[in-house]
């Protein structure tokens, strides 16, 4: 079954909110999938161990994220896949937010992102882990 939840996504490096609004939440094995559509479309599929960011907008990036892990993304464009890295510093899944820390490395390119995706109901993410 999937449920909507209001949720509100802020970019802590930045410190400006990415999302405000509805998402979809969507059972999938062993987690769950979070689906913000809002300038891009946005899924994050959240697990105990660590999380997969999707996100298209002009083009697609997917990301594998693990904590204190190295694990591999990609960009989609018109002009082919690009590789990445991805380090993974920081994945708490906490009562009401999930926060995100982690680092995208392409050769020498090394851009860091900290999210934080707070739900703003009464509805505990641990929970949804294992329904």
């Amino acid at each position: 079954y999937a449920m909507i939840l209001n949720v509100c996504m802020t970019d802590k490096i930045h410190n400006e909110m990415v999302f405000n609004g509805q998402a979809q939440i969507v059972p999938i094995n062993n987690g769950y999938c979070i689906h913000m559509n809002g300038n891009t479309d946005l899924k994050w599929k959240i697990y105990s161990k660590g999380m997969i960011i999707e996100n298209e907008s002009d083009y697609r990036v997917v990301l594998t994220l693990k904590e204190n892990s190295g694990t591999k993304g990609h960009i989609e464009t018109e002009f082919g896949k690009i590789g990445l890295k991805c380090e993974t510093s920081l994945y708490r899944i906490n009562k009401n937010s999930i926060e995100i820390k982690y680092k995208l490395i392409q050769e020498t390119d090394v851009q860091l992102f900290h999210f934080v995706l707070t739900n703003k109901e009464d509805v505990s993410w641990k929970a949804l882990m294992f329904n």
